[in-house]
């Protein structure tokens, strides 16, 4: 085929939307409806309805189905449907001139037209049982399974299968053996018959009359399996349904003799029937009704890319690469490490942090210093410009993601952004010999600030709470603090200037954090002056600080504050600028 067959889905319960399909090597789109009327109405082409529901609706859905003149053939591919049901669905397709296939089936193939349900299998058994072109065998079986088995028997014993229908194995099905019989009868392109019926039901009788009167003609090859059925000393059940014998002209050896006295081609056993194929087709290839055909250049099947990869047989590089996690097997893994272990060994947000950010699992001191970070850094009032932005976000109306994005974008080197720099300056000075005073003169003299000095209102003899836990927590558990050592040498320069130009909070978080990262053994000095430029500490910063942004969020809405307006007298209007005019 040039184009699917498939010509839309109907899933009633989410709204139309399209999903997509192979088509050979290219994607499609196929559209999905909720209701059956609107799929008939945008495609009024369709013939063929194929029901996937379970026995649980799909009474309902075909009745509805055959409401419809479009559809010339329904399918019933659920088994278990009721008994009753399916008598009323049968009577209803006959009155309206409407074939069945099911209930129970795997539906049905016309090779190179179409296959309706699973007929055939995966696209390469269709490939190798060469299910791509019609052959000259016209089969109907009443088992599904056994339907595959006899596409590739036939396949191997003759030039291939012209159409194959599996109608069910319950005790009513939706159309019998002699329907589709009479249909291929009068088709002059199926040359040979094939019957694989079941012990049960008395069908196998009805075709048996046609051949006698004359209706039927073509060869028939034929067998009933459940010969087997004679030796239990109690009538026997077997998988389908209908597949129970009633009487002696319902078992399988009795079909089988009266098919062979009615001039079917009857084979001894199930294991004899593919000679029997090939027997009857080459006596009628001999006879010049089945003229052989050159076999065509056999299809490429498209291989699925993941099964391809996983049988070794392509690569591709990828667009992706991500060495931090893992979805992929049964459990979420952080960095190798099982997300059922990150719980169990109580690693918590600083060993996970580790994991996720530096590919390491860190000290236990290491992942509290860092949960320490994110701790003294969560918040710092509502006058500081992020936690500002963010409440007048939060009373402008605005959603949370958009008020705590308001507040993060306040962050730079004036406000929160400074410990990255600080901690390059600080080690840099400190890596090449300098002396703290000859630092603070250098800084003076090309006009830069020391990024981590200076405090609003704190100094010596009021320090930072924030700074002293930082900075004992430091020196207590790091093995050694040089940076930090370092950075309180200058501070004690600077203060002599000017009393709140102490190492404020972003300088202790900066300074102390590179003492760990070279003292826990964990990095190596590159590594550790990497982490300071791909900015890991703005990052803390970021992390903590977003919780404080939610928690002003979430109190404002709380305290059901009305938009912000800023008051009139806390703005200087100027009409005039002084000298403007001069």
């Amino acid at each position: 085929r040039k184009k699917p067959s498939v010509e839309a889905m109907i899933f009633p319960f989410s709204g139309n939307h399209y999903v997509k399909f192979y088509w050979g090597t290219e994607e499609i789109l196929m559209p999905v409806y909720t209701t059956t009327k609107e799929a008939v109405t945008k495609h009024s082409n369709v013939s063929v309805f194929i029901n996937f529901a379970s026995f649980r609706s799909v009474y309902e859905t075909t009745m509805e189905a055959m409401t419809h003149k479009n559809f010339k053939t329904v399918a019933l591919i659920a088994e278990g449907v009721p008994e009753q049901q399916t008598k009323e669905l049968i009577q209803v397709a006959e009155e309206r001139g409407v074939g069945m296939i099911g209930p129970a089936t795997v539906g049905g193939i016309k090779p190179g037209c179409l296959r309706l349900g699973n007929t055939g299998g995966m696209l390469d058994n269709v490939v190798m049982s060469r299910l791509y072109r019609p052959g000259s065998v016209a089969y109907v079986s009443k088992s599904g399974g056994m339907s595959n088995e006899l596409n590739n028997i036939v396949c191997r014993n003759s030039d291939g299968v012209y159409e194959g229908v599996a109608i069910g194995g319950d005790r009513y099905p939706g159309s019998r053996f002699l329907d589709h019989f009479l249909r291929y009868q009068d088709d002059p392109k199926a040359k040979m018959l094939l019957l694989l019926g079941e012990v049960g039901g008395i069908d196998e009788y009805d075709l048996i009359e046609a051949v006698k009167s004359g209706r039927i003609t073509k060869p028939i090859v034929a067998w009933c399996v459940g010969t087997c059925a004679s030796c239990f000393t109690t009538e026997v059940q077997f998988g389908h349904a209908g597949a129970q014998a009633r009487g002696d002209m319902e078992t399988a050896a009795a079909k089988n003799k009266a098919m062979r006295e009615a001039g079917f081609f009857v084979p001894e056993s199930f294991d004899k029937l593919p000679e029997m194929i090939s027997k009857v087709y080459v006596q009628l290839v001999e006879e010049g009704v089945i003229v052989e055909q050159p076999e065509g250049e056999t299809p490429q099947v498209p291989m699925d890319y993941t099964w391809a990869k996983q049988l070794g047989m392509v690569r591709k590089p990828a667009n992706f690469i991500s060495s931090i996690s893992d979805d992929r097997g049964d459990e979420l893994k952080y960095c190798g490490i099982p997300i059922s272990e990150v719980f169990k060994n109580d690693m918590g947000i600083g060993g996970t942090l580790s994991l996720l950010w530096f590919r390491r699992q860190l000290p236990p001191a290491c992942c509290k210093f860092i949960e320490m970070i994110l701790m003294v850094t969560a918040d710092h009032g509502p006058a500081v410009s992020g936690a500002h932005n963010t409440i007048v976000t939060a009373r402008a109306g605005k959603d949370l993601i958009s008020a705590l994005c308001s507040g993060l974008l306040t962050i730079g080197p004036r406000f929160g952004g400074a410990l990255d720099d600080a901690a390059r300056m600080f080690a840099h000075a400190l890596d090449s010999g300098v002396s703290p005073k000859d630092f603070i003169d250098k800084m003076k003299k090309t006009n830069q600030l020391i990024m981590g000095i200076g405090h609003r209102i704190k100094s010596l003899a009021n320090p930072d709470q924030r700074v002293v836990i930082i900075k004992e927590y430091a020196k207590q558990h790091f093995k050694n603090t040089p940076v930090l050592d370092f950075a309180l040498e200058v501070e004690q320069l600077t203060t002599r200037k000017r009393a709140n130009l102490i190492l404020n909070v972003d300088g202790c978080i900066a300074v102390c954090f590179v003492d760990m990262i070279r003292s826990c053994g964990a990095f190596s000095r590159e590594e550790c002056d990497d982490l300071m430029d791909f900015g890991c500490l703005n990052g803390l910063f970021v992390l903590g600080r977003s919780m404080g942004f939610i928690g002003h969020y979430l109190d404002q809405l709380r305290l059901k504050q009305p938009l912000y307006r800023h008051p009139w007298d806390d703005i200087t209007y100027i009409q005039e600028v002084a000298g403007a005019g001069a």
